[in-house]
């Protein structure tokens, strides 16, 4: 059977209420209209001087300070109980005069009408807008701002509640809500003079009482860049008074991500002990916006860190590092310390996947490759004692493999040492250190290969010439005044040793010089024709000097003949100037050496064959 829905309410809206339906209906009516008549006529029995200058005395009590109100206070009672106050200025008697803590366009704040009522107002709730808060970071960590006020004295009577903190009753105070629309908070440190700067603060303070927990979500503008915090601590009181309290929350900008959850200490060490995270795409965009000057960070793409910090004495340990440098990963352990009168000191081992050699070590040690010009950031004189470890590290345009590398950076020296490496079938050895003592810059240079296959180090480079395809063994040693600049290789002073076993020389072609010497006095090696020299051993010493090689011994032994050479090779600019013998194995049995002088430039040289006619008898 169909029914009629309208039909029905009308009849149940038409039958009688029921009495406990009429009281409720009652109650509400009557409730409603005492709130309004109350609304009505709170105006008319509240003083508005009362509430004025309850909030005028309020805010000094917070701030133990002298507050200036310029403004018109303003007092609303619709929808809830609130007032205004304008251009509100804080000041403190310092040793200078009167310095200024905090300017605010307009605070408002709500108050009950109950308490307001008996001349007791509380205030809740508040709102700031365009406030500059100014406060000294004191050599011991303290953020001076308030003197005498509640906030102070919560800041210097807190106790640690486990992972709370307690207050006595009579400084514990109701705090509320607080939003801040455009402020500036800024803190000037005392001991290094640096300002730190947050402009177009915009967010909430959840902070019920001062003895709980407190929140923190804004948005901010720091150095041209917009930042996002998103901050919670159950001991913010702790952490103001340069004690150690937990922490966690989000910082994120457009230049990196970063995360922490444990316990923070603001002091002169600014400590933390927990997980850690941080995010950067850009380094070296990121630190020139942070205003740190670190040499070599700029060939340092992507930055990623995840670690356990963990806080021992003086001594900041990342715990289960977890590093990523570009396209490389790495994992280990670093201690930073941080000791009264020293400077800071980072030591542990890293092991990386792959890392680009040169990158790392122009951006952790500078002063290693000779770069004085660039130590003077806000990282320079960190020390450091590192031991990294790579399954492949490229140095310049060679791979190594499983490279063992110590950094070292103590005092006026630092000192680079590649232990131990895999390179081009052989091994690799060397060092680059500052020179203690010596000229502002100079370094000195050490590297060692060993049984490796110079014809692919040859290749590698792209050189040119007759240069020798064969496994042998390199010794360099240079000391160089200036910093690793091409220009400087020209004042370099050191010694080389080249020695292989069976290889060749391309290029070298004896039969076609020993034939055209004895038909023209000069020619170019390529009109000799092609070929190669194949050869037994190879011994070359040299001094290196102002800009060349003084050969000290020579030879180039084969199967049937003989290569001594001697004389300087100015490698500046590429050219030479040697003498050569070629001696056979039938020299003994009155076949004569075949003498040469090597000059022009390399890599297609000049030989002028030496006459070998005796010299005729004076008359």
């Amino acid at each position: 059977m169909l029914t009629n829905p309208i039909g029905h309410l009308r009849k149940n809206l038409g039958r009688p209420l029921g009495r406990r339906s009429r009281r409720v209906l009652i109650g509400s009516i009557i409730a409603l209209c005492l709130f309004s008549l109350f609304q009505l006529v709170a105006p008319f029995l509240i003083s508005s001087t009362v509430v004025r200058e309850s909030m005028e005395r309020a805010v000094a009590e917070w701030t133990g300070h002298d507050v200036e109100i310029d403004g018109t206070p303003d007092i609303r009672f619709w929808p809830e109980p609130r007032i205004t106050l304008r251009e509100i200025t804080i000041r403190k008697q310092a040793e200078d005069g009167e310095r200024v803590l905090g300017r605010v366009a307009r605070l408002s704040a709500s108050f009950d009408l109950l308490q307001a009522l008996v001349g007791q107002p509380e205030f809740k709730d508040f709102r700031l807008t365009d406030p500059e808060i100014y406060v000294l970071r004191e050599a011991d960590g303290r953020l001076d701002w308030a003197n005498d006020g509640l906030l102070s004295r919560a800041v210097r009577d807190v106790q640690p509640d486990g992972s709370g903190q307690v207050l006595a009753a009579d400084d514990d105070a109701r705090m509320g809500d607080v939003r801040i629309s455009n402020g500036l908070f800024e803190v000037s440190d005392v001991v290094s003079g640096r300002i730190t700067r947050l402009q177009s603060i915009n967010g909430t303070l959840d902070w019920p009482w001062l003895s709980r927990r407190l929140e923190l979500k804004a948005d901010a503008n720091f150095n041209g860049k917009a930042l996002t915090l998103d901050m919670s601590s159950t001991q913010p009181l702790l952490l103001l008074s340069g004690k150690s309290g937990n922490l966690s929350g989000t910082m994120t900008s457009a230049l990196f991500h970063g995360q922490f959850q444990g316990v923070a200490n603001l002091a002169a060490n600014a400590f933390l002990s927990g997980d850690a995270e941080l995010t950067v795409p850009d380094l070296a965009a990121a630190m020139n916006w942070a205003g740190m000057n670190f040499t070599g960070v700029e060939r340092l793409k992507s930055f990623s860190l995840k670690t356990r910090l963990v806080t021992n004495d003086s001594i900041l340990r990342f715990d289960n590092l977890s590093l990523g440098l570009n396209d490389a990963k790495a994992t280990g352990i670093l201690d930073l310390m941080l000791l009264p009168d020293r400077p800071a000191r980072l030591t542990g081992t890293l092991a990386f996947d792959r890392m680009d050699l040169s990158a790392a070590l122009a951006a952790i040690a500078p002063r290693a490759l000779g770069d004085t010009s660039r130590t003077s950031g806000q990282l320079a004189d960190l020390e450091l004692d590192l031991r990294l470890s790579a399954q492949q590290a490229m140095l310049g345009r060679f791979m190594l493999s499983e490279a063992a590398v110590s950094v070292m950076n103590v005092g006026d020296q630092s000192r680079i040492d590649i232990a131990d490496s895999d390179f081009e079938t052989g091994r690799l050895t060397g060092r680059i250190a500052t020179v203690k003592g010596g000229t502002a810059g100079a370094v000195a240079l050490r590297l060692a290969i060993q049984d490796a296959d110079f014809g692919n180090i040859v290749k590698e480079l792209g050189l040119a010439g007759p240069l020798p395809a064969a496994r042998g063994s390199l010794d360099l040693s240079l000391d160089i005044d200036r910093p690793l600049e091409p220009e400087a290789w020209r004042n370099a002073k050191g010694a080389l040793r080249f020695r292989a076993e069976r290889g060749s020389l391309s290029g070298v072609n004896l039969a076609g010089i020993r034939q055209l010497a004895a038909q023209k006095p000069y020619f170019p090696l390529s009109d000799a024709g092609s070929g190669s020299l194949e050869f037994d051993h190879i011994d070359i010493s040299a001094n290196l000097a102002d800009g060349s090689a003084d050969i000290r011994e020579g030879r180039i032994t084969g199967a049937t003949e003989t290569l001594t050479l001697s004389g300087v090779i100015p490698y500046i600019n590429n050219s030479l100037a040697l003498s050569a013998t070629v001696a056979t194995a039938a020299a003994a049995a009155g076949t004569p050496p075949l003498m040469v002088f090597i000059g022009g430039s390399w890599p297609n040289p000049v030989i002028w064959p030496v006459s070998q006619t005796p010299a005729k008898p004076l008359q």
